[in-house]
């Protein structure tokens, strides 16, 4: 690639410097996520700019001068929404170029219905998409999990690119990623990258300062209220479950295979070099959510709001929708789709013995069983023999066995 000179180069980032400014004075919340990012120039990027959805946006300017205003105000938003939405942790497993598809039809549809200052919903909006972004109307308002599952069933056939970036860092450090793939979206390339929980807190944190920066501001400008919501990007699960799920090692995870090789990662802040497992995954687990007439509609989205935060510490997950029968089996390729619906069948009596009996009856056998419900139910006289957990509201019954949480 031709070398750019120095006072091009400049003369973009002031570019750049002059659309995040105007973006935090019309929009301050997407104003306030872009201004926690550090803009670096990129030349090597083979496409507009790129996140790793924390620290830093990289752009190439040899690219982005060529963007109007508008397109690169698109452009910038593009990555704030990969920060705003977590998308790399949410892939959990999901073929890698079809996520970043639809992860990039959601974003794109997202930003498509910001409206420009003083205009309405329906108005002239703020930002134009550069030519070649994925966009089609039918992904407006849809998560990216639910396009995913769309993109699927289309069987596409997508021509990966594979590219080796080095990009730079802040601190003069460069940043090798000999694995990177350009799913040719048009407008970024995503990197391969999983954030660490304290980074998802980091990010938590952040978006509830963003919406506290827009309320300080009059309530002035766009906040994505529904997509934040429907992305739990508002409301993360209350319970630690990565600490929780660490004190069931001894029962629920492989004791037989520890070691020093993969020291326990929650010591190493403490200095501390403590046996950790080969597979710090839950192998199985059961979740077994109850939706009798005893449990609310508050309750049951409570309880069941639980499940996401379980999701990343298990290599499989089968929930089991019950009241006093089985009314539905979800398997985890389609528990982000039943999530998004929010429609659970139920509302008779509780009985947690139909649970268990098809948990045998389908020989399961899980590594851990988990119970969201009010325990105001029957239950099997004999104690399972793998790990019980009652995650439970406010309100609840006594379980005879299994360890109750309750949350609220």
């Amino acid at each position: 690639m031709t070398s750019m000179p120095q006072t091009d180069i400049d003369a973009e980032a002031k570019r750049l410097s002059a659309v995040r400014m105007q973006l935090l004075e019309m929009h301050p919340f997407w104003g306030y996520m872009l201004l926690q990012l550090r803009l670096i120039p990129a030349p090597n990027l083979p496409t507009y700019a790129s996140t790793d959805e924390v620290r830093h946006i990289w752009y190439n300017p040899a690219r982005t001068r060529n963007l109007t205003l508008s397109e690169l105000g698109f452009v910038l938003t593009h990555e704030v929404c990969h920060q705003v939405l977590a998308t790399s942790s949410r892939r959990q497993g999901r073929e890698e170029l079809k996520w970043n598809m639809a992860t990039d039809y959601a974003i794109n549809a997202m930003i498509a219905q910001i409206p420009a200052p003083g205009q309405p919903a329906g108005g002239k909006k703020l930002y134009q998409m550069p030519r070649n972004g994925l966009f089609d109307p039918k992904y407006r308002d849809w998560i990216a999990e639910v396009i995913y599952e769309d993109l699927c069933r289309q069987n596409l056939q997508i021509r990966a690119v594979p590219v080796h970036l080095i990009l730079p860092g802040a601190g003069g450090e460069n940043l090798q990623l000999p694995d990177a793939l350009d799913h040719q979206g048009g407008i970024d390339l995503h990197l391969p990258i999983e954030l660490t929980a304290n980074q998802l807190e980091l990010l938590q944190n952040r978006i509830k300062a963003a919406v506290e920066h827009l309320h300080a501001n009059f309530g002035r400008g766009h906040l994505p209220l529904d997509m934040l919501r429907k992305a739990d990007a508002l409301e993360p699960p209350k319970i630690p479950w990565q600490r929780l799920l660490h004190h069931f090692a001894d029962a629920a995870l492989n004791t037989d295979d520890y070691s020093l090789a993969r020291p326990n990662k929650h010591y190493r802040t403490q200095d501390l070099l403590v046996p950790g497992q080969y597979n710090e995954n839950i192998r199985s687990i059961v979740i077994a959510l109850d939706t009798s007439g005893s449990m609310t509609k508050d309750d049951i989205r409570a309880v069941a709001g639980e499940i996401r935060g379980i999701v990343p510490h298990a290599q499989d997950i089968t929930l089991i929708v019950a009241d006093c029968k089985i009314q539905q089996v979800i398997g985890i390729d389609d528990l982000e789709v039943f999530l998004q619906k929010s429609e659970c069948c139920g509302g008779g009596g509780t009985d947690h013995v139909c649970v268990f009996k098809y948990i045998d009856k389908q020989h399961l056998n899980p590594t851990l069983f988990i119970g969201l419900s009010d325990l105001y139910s029957r239950f099997p006289k004999k104690r399972p023999a793998y790990p019980v957990l009652w995650i439970t509201p406010a309100d609840h019954g006594t379980a005879p066995w299994g360890k109750i949480i309750p949350i609220g």
